[in-house]
């Protein structure tokens, strides 16, 4: 989630949210690579980036373990165990990416959405597809609902959610502590078992500075409760956060919400999905990688989240100043 916008006046607030999960960027490769990938994309040829927008992000700290996997002799953890991430998951049969959006910000920060959905406004801020893992690629829709455009947003308590959350692990150990939770099935244990651990507003340094270091070739803990966790679990690296830095990356270079809803409105859902597809079932190794060169010499261009620092400082003065001139029109108009 997010909110943002240069002070003052207060900063608009919002949430990213995507009905896909996946992490890896279709360039990403190995962690080395993610790595040059990330200084490319924060710092290009600079030594500092800073952060002028004002939004802050929405964002839930995952649990380590996944309990749901796990067995009492073994214990698996999640993917992106530990790590600040936005709502997300897999649409069920019959959705639509919005509403597998919507839902999935209400199962994992709990955040209770009106019924009327013309009361929910969304804004789709980019689609792309992530390069196969075991075979699998993911088409990811990513969404931006605004606080000032959403008071269910805007009136969220963190705090009561994050004591619903610590009531949720109470009532777990609890169960675990007799034994019953491993007799539970799948859909049981999922009623039962904690996702999320906190959820929190992180100003941008801070959310882009949690995906940056995901990536360090040391471990490089997000905090002390992951770390903890990770040493329990015997976890040596955490899980590349590439995505999620780029998409922050993304609403950075909108300088209003104004501007960034003036962008969503003119995607064309279809064409960016059209532009953002550069897999196809069956292809082998090799035409993956035939397609993800000629992707990256052309449609690339379309999804503006994986380019370079230098590419972004460009997109944020393009957006700066038809913000600047947007918000002379009305004035020149009157004077007229």
């Amino acid at each position: 989630g997010a909110r943002g916008g240069r002070r003052p006046p207060p900063p608009p607030r919002a949430d990213v949210a995507g009905p896909c999960g996946a992490e890896t960027p279709a360039d990403a490769g190995k962690v080395g690579g993610d790595s040059a990938a990330r200084d490319e994309l924060v710092f290009g040829a600079a030594d500092s980036v800073s952060f002028s927008s004002g939004w802050e992000m929405l964002l839930g700290q995952g649990e380590v373990q996944n309990w749901v996997r796990s067995s009492p002799g073994k214990a698996e953890h999640m993917r992106y165990p530990g790590e600040w991430k936005f709502a997300g998951g897999v649409l069920e049969p019959g959705e639509s990416p919005e509403e597998a959006a919507v839902r999935e910000l209400q199962e994992e920060f709990m955040v209770h959405l009106p019924k009327e959905r013309a009361a929910c406004k969304l804004h789709l801020l980019t689609v792309m597809q992530t390069r196969p893992v075991r075979n699998v690629s993911y088409i990811m829709y990513n969404f931006v609902a605004a606080a000032e455009e959403n008071p269910w947003l805007e009136q969220l308590d963190s705090c009561a959610v994050n004591s619903a959350l610590e009531k949720r692990r109470v009532e777990h150990a609890a169960i675990l502590g007799t034994g019953a939770f491993w007799d539970l099935d799948k859909p049981e244990r999922e009623q039962v078992s904690p996702e999320v651990r906190e959820l929190s507003w992180l100003d941008m340094r801070s959310a882009v500075l949690n995906a940056y270091t995901s990536m360090n070739s040391t471990l490089t803990p997000a905090n002390a409760f992951q770390a903890e966790e990770f040493a329990r679990l015997a976890i040596a690296r955490r899980d590349p956060m590439f995505v999620t830095m780029a998409l922050l990356l993304e609403v950075e270079s909108f300088p209003t919400l104004r501007s960034l809803v003036r962008h969503t409105a003119s995607l064309d859902p279809e064409l960016v999905l059209q532009q953002a597809r550069w897999l196809e079932h069956g292809m082998s190794p090799e035409e993956v990688a035939q397609a993800w060169q000629t992707w990256q010499q052309g449609a690339r261009d379309a999804s503006r989240s994986f380019t370079s620092a230098e590419g972004l400082a460009l997109l944020r003065a393009e957006r700066s100043h038809a913000a600047e001139a947007a918000a002379e029109a009305p004035a020149a108009e009157e004077g007229a």
